[in-house]
């Protein structure tokens, strides 16, 4: 029999986003095996309260405070919390899934015996012209860096890093497809990465607009992160806000019944709706971000950026014309994306990554 591993996952997140690391942490709960013990700390930004609220839900200990509360005040009574479990296990590794909770991690190390890790799950601005200070390694102490991508091997080169690191890909369950396409004449595109500036949504509207002028179609966009009647002159178009989606198969229905997934980002790592467009087969229009091109580099129409950081719309809406109008396009799409799922991007592979990594740095 394996030795118990005990993992605690650290993260901060708006509690009206979609999270990438939020679906991490579930397949990890999901897919390891037994002897591998997942907890939580998660620090939810909730712009509904006014208070901090900490409390433990089943393993999860959970702190809700206002957006710009200084959350690094709370360290010290949330560890006060933890410590009693966290005396009583062994084999413990303490996950850093957000920049800006590392000291939290250092905190947790520096009273107990455990080993940290520290994960880049997005690509970390990088310097510009007008900010051209080299930025400290936050992850400097961890015992062990993950990178969920190749981009993100930039940025510790750019922080000077010297600790350890290794790509690990993201990774999903191979979904169950089970609803059939609505036989109903529309034509409908998926945008699930929320209504954030740095996404891109707003940047393809007009394309979305040229392509509505020709046929029926619906953009169901998923996730928040930003208000739409803000953001968004969408009055005239057929886009649906679906907003923050936590039900599992209602998510599972709305990708089945989907038929071309679009992405608009400037920088990805290794987002997860792109590994959910593959695995459930979808065609997929995404810019040349970052990430993006080197998860679906040969697999999807990929659109140029122009010089001054704008999508080519004119060639954004020429691809979604396409995809619509030429069956044998699309199918040929939705079979290389399947493909590059299973290649690449599998809960297993993940998993059994993730796992060789666990114990290397447990020394077990």
């Amino acid at each position: 029999m394996s030795c118990k591993i005990n993992v605690l996952e650290i993260d901060a997140r708006d509690t009206n986003m979609q999270s990438g690391i939020a679906r991490y942490m579930d397949v990890l709960d999901e897919c390891m095996p037994a002897y591998v013990n997942t907890y939580r700390v998660i620090f939810y930004r909730d712009a509904n309260t006014q208070d901090v609220q900490i409390k433990f839900s089943g393993k999860e200990l959970s702190i809700r405070h206002p957006l710009n509360f200084p959350h690094h005040t709370l360290f010290e009574p949330v560890f006060a919390m933890l410590a009693p479990m966290l005396g009583n296990m062994q084999n413990i590794i303490v996950k850093c899934n957000c920049l800006g909770l590392e000291s939290f991690v250092y905190l947790v190390r520096n009273r107990i015996c455990c080993k940290t890790i520290g994960i880049v799950h997005c690509m970390p601005p990088m310097p510009t012209v007008s900010n051209n200070i080299r930025t400290k390694n936050p992850f400097f102490n961890m015992d062990y860096i993950i990178l969920v991508a190749p981009n993100g091997a930039q940025w510790l080169k750019y922080v000077n890093n010297t600790r350890p690191s290794r790509i690990i890909a993201n990774g999903i369950p191979k979904p169950i497809i089970s609803n059939a396409n609505p036989q109903d004449g529309v034509f409908r595109f998926i945008f699930a990465n929320g209504l954030s500036v740095n996404k891109g949504l707003a940047k393809i509207i007009p394309a979305i607009r040229r392509v509505a002028q020709k046929h029926k179609l619906e953009v169901m966009v998923l996730g928040g992160g930003g208000t739409k009647d803000q953001v968004f002159d969408v009055s005239d178009l057929p886009i649906k806000f679906m907003g923050y989606i936590s039900d599992k198969q209602k998510l599972a229905d709305i990708y089945a019944n989907s038929d071309c997934a679009l992405f608009a980002s400037r920088s990805e790592a290794c987002s997860f709706a792109g590994i959910e467009a593959l695995a459930y087969n979808l065609p997929i229009i995404s810019g040349r971000a970052t990430g993006l091109t080197e998860m679906f580099d040969g697999v999807a129409k990929l659109i140029d950026f122009l010089p001054n950081g704008e999508i080519n719309v004119e060639q954004y809406a020429d691809a979604m014309m396409a995809v619509i109008e030429n069956s044998r396009l699309r199918k040929k799409m939705a079979v290389l994306s399947y493909s590059r799922y299973v290649s690449r991007y599998t809960a297993g592979r993940m998993i059994q990554k993730t796992l060789k990594l666990y114990k290397q740095v447990l020394g077990i």
